[in-house]
């Protein structure tokens, strides 16, 4: 499995000590604070679970994370601007493909990828919980946002390239060959 590197080596991955915490320290009265064993047939539904919530919040921080390490790399740009509707967006995706799994979120392994009408450019890889067997994989195709004269003119000027809000995702079962789910947004 080839995980994105940061600059001192270590792979992205997700601290799970931290979401922890965030769920120990959840102080919703309303709703019962729900256990998940460790094993992965334990499915929850993700309506109102900490837990999933928690590790989506989570993840998405390291999909920013990823695309802020990665803008030089893009149109050697020295900033990209990630618009926080994408973030969202790609949350509630996390949580909708998720949904279905055994492991959950928890089963995933992600690919964000960059599409700048020529060509896609991977710009890294999570693995959101590397001490599980991933079951399913998830590839972001984001785009860059590149119609019409202001974000080309804004671009040259601030050396700065925008994400679009919509994104391509595609959803391969890492447990079945047959099903692939791809969804435009």
């Amino acid at each position: 499995m080839d995980y994105s590197q940061s600059e001192s080596g270590v792979s992205k991955r997700l601290s799970w000590g931290r979401v922890v915490q965030k769920l120990l320290n959840h102080t919703d009265d309303t709703k019962p604070l729900r256990k998940r064993d460790s094993g992965c047939l334990s499915v929850v539904s993700v309506d109102d679970d900490p837990f999933e919530e928690a590790l989506c919040a989570e993840t998405v921080a390291n999909v920013s994370d990823v695309l802020s390490e990665s803008s030089a790399e893009l149109h050697g740009s020295s900033r990209l601007i990630v618009p926080h509707v994408l973030l969202e967006r790609i949350g509630q995706e996390l949580l909708q493909l998720a949904a279905t799994e055994p492991c959950g979120l928890r089963g995933a392994i992600i690919d964000v990828c960059v599409d700048n009408s020529k060509s896609h450019q991977s710009v890294g890889q999570i693995a959101v919980d590397p001490d599980i067997v991933p079951t399913f994989h998830l590839t972001f195709l984001l785009r860059l946002d590149l119609g019409g004269l202001w974000p080309k003119f804004t671009s040259r000027l601030s050396n700065s390239v925008k994400l679009s809000t919509g994104f391509t995702v595609v959803k391969r079962k890492l447990y079945s060959s047959e099903e692939v789910y791809v969804e435009e947004l």
